[in-house]
């Protein structure tokens, strides 16, 4: 009897261990399960901030068509709201799977709220099916703990009382202290088996967040690719394409000029076929490889004026230039190229004067015009190349002011520290 009690409670204790580890187990998986949560709606965000980014759509209404395609981009349910019927009541969010996104037009007001609605992965699904899974295991834990406390005490109580029964007694608890035994190790095992099961669900997480770390690089690879392409590739066409119309209209007159020109458009179109190679190889254009940053800016005019009677006024301090990194000067200069690509394109500009010097330990960048100018309050829609500027001013965290009345030209002002 004595050696019955003590295997009971060894059973007792066992079973405690395995109710704490259970427990513990849980408290773990919820914590896991909340931090996958989070993380699956801030992927999301940063997936809707770069398809908003790359499409650059105008405020709403949009379409159907095109709420289905962003809803099919990002796996989601996503529901314009508008702004005017935003109300504190309204703007809680009791859905953990869900989040909010303002729409903001050019005065930066809240015009319409994007209300997007994720579902749960597999793996999350799967993290509540195992806490279910626990709870239930739980419960049975600690019903056998009563029942083996139970057994414990009437052990106890039965060492008191005379052997009335003698072997029959003996034997009737003995096949209870083996079903007793079949239960524990009938739990351990179940306890092995969810252990198992939680290291494979944290490996399934941890290929879920690899893939979605390659999605977003894919995505940042698309919108910087889209900026080489407006700021470089189709300026270089654009001004190619200036110099061989105006070739075309000296070929009557002077056929020198006219060859001339035609000389100086293949020679950009070649230069752009090798900027081509070079964005698919993953490497910089050579212009800042094989010139100075001033010696770039002065190649880089006199591609884009196309044979125009443009005057450029260029001073660069190359002792600030030589401070850059091979990334900031890129920016720069495709800064350079966008503002002088506006002026000519759009402002018509006779006269260019482009500035970059040192100040307080502080770059300073201006590119002005005397062109036609426009009105910002007026501009109801912002292209491209408003947009790139100052996503590559953001990108080396500057600061980038962009000045303009009409008939007066144009002033673009940037500011980056050097320290």
């Amino acid at each position: 009897m004595n050696r019955i009690a003590r295997l009971v409670g060894l059973a007792a204790v066992l079973l405690i261990v395995f109710l704490a580890a259970v427990l513990a187990s849980g408290l773990r998986l919820r914590q896991h399960t909340e931090q996958l949560r989070q993380t699956a709606l801030e992927t999301k965000r940063n997936q809707l901030e770069h398809i908003l980014s790359l499409a650059r759509p105008a405020p709403p209404p949009w379409t159907d068509a095109y709420l289905n395609e962003l809803a099919t981009i990002l796996d989601a349910q996503i529901h314009v709201l508008p702004a005017a019927n935003m109300s504190p009541a309204f703007s809680a969010n009791n859905n953990p799977w869900q989040f909010d996104r303002a729409i903001l037009d050019d005065m930066g007001h809240t015009v319409a709220v994007l209300r997007v609605s994720a579902q749960p992965p597999t793996t999350f699904r799967l993290g509540e099916v195992y806490r279910h899974t626990a709870l239930v295991l739980l419960m049975v834990a600690l019903g056998l703990l009563a029942i083996l406390v139970t057994a414990l005490l009437f052990n106890l109580q039965r060492r008191h009382e005379p052997d009335t029964q003698g072997g029959g007694s003996r034997a009737a608890f003995s096949t209870e202290f083996d079903s007793l035994t079949h239960l524990a190790k009938t739990n351990v095992q179940q306890g092995v088996d969810l252990e198992r099961e939680r290291s494979e669900r944290l490996r399934a997480d941890e290929d879920l967040h690899f893939q979605q770390t390659l999605l977003n690089r894919s995505l940042e690879e698309k919108i910087q690719l889209g900026r080489e392409l407006h700021d470089g590739i189709i300026q270089s066409l654009y001004a190619t394409g200036l110099t061989f119309e105006a070739a075309k209209n000296q070929l009557a007159r002077d056929p020198a000029e006219a060859a001339r020109q035609l000389e100086t458009g293949l020679k950009t179109l070649n230069t752009t076929i090798r900027d081509v190679r070079s964005y698919i190889s993953g490497l910089a254009p050579e212009n800042l490889r094989q010139h100075s940053f001033a010696e770039s800016v002065h190649s880089l005019t006199q591609t884009l004026n196309a044979g125009r009677p443009v005057a450029f006024d260029l001073r660069i301090d190359e002792a600030t230039a030589a401070k850059l990194t091979e990334a900031q000067s890129m920016d720069l200069l495709q800064i350079i190229r966008e503002a002088v690509s506006n002026s000519l394109r759009h402002g018509a500009a006779n006269k260019i004067t482009i500035r970059l010097h040192e100040s307080g330990g502080e770059l300073g960048l201006l590119v002005q015009d005397d062109g036609k100018g426009f009105d910002p309050a007026k501009l109801t829609a912002r292209g491209h190349g408003l947009d790139n500027l100052q996503a590559r001013a953001d990108r080396i965290h500057a600061v980038l002011r962009v000045a303009s009345i009409p008939g007066e030209g144009t002033r673009t002002v940037l500011t980056l520290s050097l320290a």
